[in-house]
């Protein structure tokens, strides 16, 4: 068994514990590259769970605006973090399903005809960098840190290349998580860290 599929059983075994009310929300954050994806989609394979991409909640913004933005300002802009709280785990928490738009990297905006629909029911995760902010850290059940070396995390999102466009991780978005990581530390907020390597 991989580490990916131990930290898998620890999130369900963590999520079937706070099960009570049929629906456990779940955050799992972790700096870019540190397995955050690979491990919700491992704990979605093991108990039928959704996941939300935080990735789906990037904020339409001009390029030049974008690129003007400090560390701090990155943080609090590159997501549209407003968004996600109002279309999922607010409606969620009020026993309503969940629909929303998610972000169309090649085109910059909202995808236009494609609604995602998340049940209010079982285990729903929403995995990304800044999804357990001090904002939305209230509306989890639980909260997951994916923990992985600096190093490795950079191979990792250096490996993937140009998947969502252009990307000048040292420059703009590794500066804005890092000022994430230093500022809200979510690491230590977390329920259950566990091991992205």
């Amino acid at each position: 068994m991989t580490k990916i599929e131990t930290a898998a059983e620890r999130v369900v075994a963590a999520a079937r514990a706070r099960a009570g009310k049929g629906l456990v929300l779940i955050a799992v954050d972790g700096m870019g590259g540190s397995g955050k994806s690979t491990l919700a989609s491992a704990v979605a394979r093991l108990d039928d769970a959704v996941v939300v991409h935080g990735d789906d909640f990037y904020r339409p913004m001009d390029a030049d605006e974008r690129a003007a933005l400090t560390p701090a300002q990155g943080y609090d802009r590159y997501f549209d973090w407003q968004r996600l709280r109002d279309e999922v785990p607010t409606p969620l928490a009020t026993g309503h399903d969940a629909a929303y738009r998610r972000y169309d990297w090649p085109t910059g905006s909202l995808a236009k005809d494609e609604v995602c629909a998340v049940a209010c029911d079982g285990i729903v995760l929403v995995e990304g960098v800044y999804t357990a902010r001090p904002e939305l850290v209230g509306h989890y059940d639980l909260v997951v840190y994916v923990d992985t070396p600096p190093e490795e995390s950079m191979r990792r999102l250096r490996a993937r290349g140009d998947d969502h466009g252009p990307i000048d991780w040292e420059a703009r978005w590794r500066l804005a998580e890092e000022h994430y990581l230093n500022t809200t530390r979510p690491r230590e907020r977390a329920h259950l860290v566990v091991p992205g390597h």
